[in-house]
């Protein structure tokens, strides 16, 4: 993710619109940070990297008729460590504490200088009924407190609303983490859009019904209010939509990959070299590599397979490298700093993930004529390889299709050979330049768009009643708030929990007053839709082209539920 944030300030900034790489931690390190960052070719170096802290020791924001001086520190705060800054050996922060009080602490943030820029402490509750508090303040260099903040998140929004106002830029959100704060920031004129660099649910659970990926819960649940979504992958954005509903502001964005201008010579592959490049980790499942490459050398195929890269399962394979009795099979190189070059001389790259949101290993290897064989997991592989055309899609778990690809590959070079240039020719299509222009596509849609979303986000919609005849069908009526806006659309949607039917059923009011429609479902419904566990009630807005399907729910003060019985009698929980 950091990598990819980095590389698209770089595109951007390339290409005449200037980028800046944004951070709020406390980095004592920062200078070293940003200089190591650039000599190792990841950060542009004429990209900028602007710090929360960096920001406000160097700029004072100017004084206002509200401004106060600042508290001194009470008595019994007892000063605890410092901390300096790598670069010039400048005092950076001072901590503090409450004796005996493990809740209480205080950190004092310094300028260059020695004046203080911030404070930000942790008041301890007085009793166990209460809770501590946490207050932090920006202060000029003459002491005097100019804006104060009860979270940090407050703090983070201020400063970002500083940058942007500074820069008239539009902001790109990578961070889950910054996310889950950002998605109330707003600014009249700046664009913003989140990446989803990951599945929405947690690792290895079903798209459709899984439990969702809890550093995604904010952004799942405030959905509407991003300008944009950008997804990997058309399948994983498919995934989304058709659990939360189409909206328009969702956007396929790959990640950018270049590699060589022209293919690599087939005759320059080692015959029998396949790779793997990645993390160490369960999810990889690189157990299932090794052995899948003893098979494939049992078979009497001459196989080596080299793994690129490190993580925290390596003592356990290799310890299975030996069980396997395939030391002489199999070599692990750790990270290095030339990856194209192993792919340019690699025929297979093979990978066993159990999920993945996007292999950059796969878009890397195409560039560079080495052909994948991958299991077929949401969301990536499918989205690059076409099975059998430009690299091998197995179902996942299974060995023996996976032996008999890499087998395949190993042993007929012009098969390999084809599949190579294939894959080569199709990575035109994740190229840098490719890539900017749909993020300014992206852009320039989402800013187009933003006056009909703001509306569409703004609209207030509840169940307002249900009405029962006596054929079986049932009148809903939904109250719906949409301000001065004309719709375009309005339909009530129907869709089977579970199922990747499309859009499901659509259902039309039948007359609407007083901001209330009424929409008849039919005593056939579930009989319409058979296969899924449940029916889910959306309520779909449309304002010219773009949509919001908003889930239909009561008041949220409703304190009890309707609910019939087996036998048809109305109880309540």
């Amino acid at each position: 993710m950091t990598a990819m944030c980095l590389k698209r300030a770089g595109l951007f900034h390339e290409r005449g619109i200037p980028s800046a790489v944004v951070t709020f931690d406390a980095i004592p390190e920062l200078g070293a940070l940003r200089s190591s960052l650039v000599e190792a070719g990841r950060l542009n170096p004429d990209v900028p990297l602007l710090n929360l802290h960096d920001f406000y020791a160097g700029n004072s924001p100017a004084r206002t008729d509200r401004q106060v001086p600042s508290r001194p520190r009470a008595a019994e705060w007892v000063e605890g460590a410092r901390t300096h800054r790598s670069d010039d050996g400048s005092l950076f922060h001072v901590d503090y504490r409450m004796p005996g009080r493990d809740t209480g602490a205080l950190r004092e943030y310094h300028r260059i200088d020695g004046t203080v820029y911030l404070v930000d402490s942790t008041t301890p509750a007085e009793d166990a009924a209460q809770e501590s508090s946490r207050t932090l303040q920006l202060v000029d260099p003459d002491g005097y407190v100019t804006a104060t903040f009860t979270s940090a998140a407050k703090l983070y929004r201020r400063f970002l609303t500083e940058l942007v106002d500074l820069a008239h830029a539009d902001v790109v959100v990578d961070s889950k983490y910054s996310a889950g704060f950002l998605w109330s920031w707003k600014h009249p004129e700046a664009v913003k859009i989140v990446n989803f660099h990951s599945t929405h649910v947690s690792p290895g659970k079903d798209a459709l019904t899984g439990k969702l990926s809890a550093t995604h819960q904010k952004i799942i649940q405030n959905r509407d209010a991003w300008d944009g979504i950008t997804f990997l992958t058309e399948s994983q954005r498919t995934a989304f939509v058709q659990r939360f509903g189409e909206t328009s502001n969702t956007f396929v964005i790959s990640n950018p990959v270049d590699g060589p201008r022209t293919l690599p010579a087939f005759g320059d592959r080692k015959p029998n070299s396949v790779i793997h490049v990645g993390r160490f980790t369960k999810g990889k499942n690189i157990g299932e590599l090794l052995e899948i490459a003893k098979k494939v050398a049992t078979a009497g195929v001459p196989i080596h397979l080299d793994l690129v890269g490190d993580g925290d399962q390596r003592p356990e394979l290799e310890a299975k490298v030996r069980q396997l009795g395939a030391e002489d099979l199999i070599t692990f190189h750790g990270h290095v700093n030339d990856v194209g070059q192993r792919l340019h001389r690699a025929r297979v790259l093979l990978l066993c993930s159990k999920f993945e949101g996007q292999s950059l290993a796969i878009l890397e290897a195409q560039a560079h004529g080495c052909v994948p064989v991958a299991y077929d997991v949401d969301f990536g592989p499918r989205d690059v390889i076409e099975n059998r055309r430009n690299g091998f899609l197995v179902p996942f778990g299974e060995q023996e299709t996976a032996v008999q690809a890499v087998t395949s590959l190993l042993t007929d070079d012009s098969l390999c050979e084809a599949m190579s240039t294939q894959g080569f020719n199709d990575s035109v299509h994740f190229r840098s330049d490719v890539i900017f222009g749909k993020w300014m596509e992206a852009l320039d849609t989402a800013r187009a768009n933003r006056a009909g979303r703001d509306a569409l986000t703004a609209a207030n919609v509840r169940i307002a009643g249900i009405r029962f005849h006596p054929d079986g069908d049932m009148d809903l009526e939904v109250y719906v708030e949409i301000g001065e806006a004309n719709l375009s659309r309005l339909c009530l949607q129907s869709r089977q929990r579970g199922i990747p039917d499309g859009n499901g059923i659509e259902i039309q009011p039948h007359h609407g007053d007083d901001s209330v429609f009424h929409f008849r479902l039919p005593a056939d419904l579930r009989a319409q839709q058979p296969a899924g566990d449940a029916l889910d009630l959306n309520l779909v807005l449309g304002i010219g082209s773009m949509t919001r399907t908003i889930r239909l729910g009561a008041s949220p003060s409703m304190q009890t539920t309707p609910y019939f019985t087996v036998y048809g009698n109305l109880s309540l929980k």
